[in-house]
């Protein structure tokens, strides 16, 4: 059965290895359909209201604004996302092989790294917005923290 991009993606992002049945793909595409929708009145509401906001304020200041409640958006959506994937118990299964648990290895980390990415621009734009100065060291401390974080839940789920 052929795949289309967007649960190819899914799969990837939440180290899902198994093929989904028609079950599990109704319930990916619900929910890819909720997140899209929420994302499109989000997306038009911020901008007729950073419109209105531009007559008032300065215009650099609404931009980080703007930057970052798109970045919010952006980790609420896959918050909700990780919750049906976690609530279905998508991402949790036997491993046939050796191959198979390496790639589920693999895909855990790489959505943990995209989570960090995605933690560490929210936090800047927060930072920015404002206007105060978190410091290198609070990023460094965050950064190692929640790559230890990371190790911890590899070793619960993987060992």
């Amino acid at each position: 059965m052929n795949e289309s991009l967007f649960t190819k993606l899914v799969k990837f992002i939440y180290g899902i290895n198994k093929p989904f049945d028609e079950f599990t793909n109704k319930v990916i595409s619900e929910a890819a359909n909720k997140v899209a929708f929420g994302l499109i009145v989000f997306l038009l509401v911020s901008s007729f209201t950073s419109l209105i906001i531009g007559n008032f304020y300065d215009n650099s200041n609404i931009l980080i604004g703007l930057i970052f409640a798109n970045i919010t958006a952006a980790l609420i959506a896959l918050t909700y996302m990780n919750v049906v994937v976690k609530r279905y118990g998508l991402d949790e299964y036997d491993y046939g092989d050796d191959a198979e648990r390496k790639r589920a290895i693999k895909s855990y980390f790489n959505e943990s790294i995209i989570t960090l990415v995605f933690v560490i621009m929210f936090l800047i734009c927060f930072n920015l917005f404002l206007g105060g100065d978190f410091g290198f060291i609070f990023f460094t401390v965050y950064t190692i923290l929640y790559l230890f974080t990371i190790y911890l839940g590899y070793r619960r789920k993987f060992k």
